[in-house]
């Protein structure tokens, strides 16, 4: 159990095959007077233990306030994160909250964020400093993971002297080092070549394996769908799709598993609201294979309702099209 100020709550561990569960959770920016932006919009998912899981969506689609939001960076506005031991983090007071962090947690940025005054092996024993482990200690770990990720010659150099590879297995390092259950990675082949990107890659694999850590990814980069054994799909803060490996990014109706969410949601794929025409009405039936969807009845295209405009951010929008290229919403109605 753990404790605040003013209550004292008992906690569960989770199934021994999960690192995480989200459920509902929510986060919406800007003050009470202000305009408010709904940024996440009641997303549930599980990272299971030792598991690589990519997070693919749009700009704007909310991933990195998800990101921020798991790890306690950001409280969440509405919602529950529960961690293997059972803690929910959304309930720790802020002090609390940056004590689980420091030996639960560990941060990959696109931007390592290392300290250019330190030296590489500095960098990496901050996080060990944090939580008060003994000198000795600190030692042995930061020499056993330079090791592992190859960079034990550069443990004096300072990071205006080593190559962006190696600095962001620096930042790996440093993440990994007070042995944490999860790492969340923002974009973290962003500033290296694909080379480099597929080393840090392989990395992720090879500890995953070797220390049992989960991962969660977020990444425009096409090759991390390759590492990752599932990739949830994100859009205007909703939880839309699931895919498996071999994802084409450039089509990804064709990989996509449907989510229902929690709150009864379903998203559409491209190709069927195309085909559909834009139906606004449907009927529904449950048959042996599963539900089934029918349009109520035709579009009279001469009549139906044409947009030339996004209704969510205004993006002008090409004839044909049923979703915005800019933001990723969906669009209701044939276009023009």
């Amino acid at each position: 159990m753990y404790s605040d100020k003013t209550k004292t709550i008992q906690i569960e561990p989770l199934p021994e095959d999960l690192a995480l569960q989200a459920i509902d959770v929510y986060h919406v920016y800007g003050l009470e007077h202000q305009n408010k932006v709904v940024a996440l919009k009641g997303v549930s998912f599980d990272i299971k233990r030792s598991e690589i899981l990519g997070i693919i969506g749009p700009s704007g689609s909310g991933k990195s306030t998800l990101l921020l939001s798991l790890g306690g960076m950001l409280k969440p506005s509405a919602g529950q994160i529960f961690y293997s031991d059972g803690t929910d983090i959304t309930k720790l007071a802020e002090e609390k909250q940056f004590e689980y962090r420091r030996h639960n947690i560990g941060y990959v940025f696109q931007e390592q964020n290392l300290i250019p005054y330190l030296s590489a092996e500095k960098n990496i024993e901050m996080p060990m400093r944090l939580v008060n482990l003994n000198r000795s200690k600190r030692k042995q770990r930061v020499k056993e993971l330079m090791e592992i990720l190859g960079i034990w010659h550069r443990r004096t150099h300072s990071p205006k002297r080593i190559s962006g590879g190696e600095q962001q297995r620096v930042s790996i390092a440093r993440a990994l080092a007070n042995n944490p259950r999860l790492i969340f990675a923002d974009e973290p082949t962003g500033n290296v070549d694909t080379e480099t990107s597929t080393q840090i890659l392989e990395l992720f694999k090879e500890l995953k394996e070797d220390m049992g850590t989960s991962y969660l990814i977020c990444s425009h980069d096409p090759i991390v769908s390759d590492f990752s054994e599932r990739t949830l799909e994100i859009r205007d803060g909703i939880l839309i799709g699931e895919h498996l490996q071999d994802i084409d990014l450039t089509d990804l109706d064709s990989s996509r598993f449907l989510v229902i969410d929690n709150q009864n949601r379903i998203t559409l794929p491209e190709k069927a609201i195309s085909e559909l025409r834009g139906s606004l009405l449907y009927t529904w039936t449950m048959t042996e294979d599963g539900l089934l969807l029918k349009p109520l009845r035709k579009l009279d295209e001469s009549k139906e309702s044409k947009i030339k405009n996004c209704t969510t951010c205004g993006a002008d929008i090409p004839k044909g099209v049923y979703s915005c290229s800019r933001c990723g919403a969906k669009l209701t109605r044939v276009v023009r």
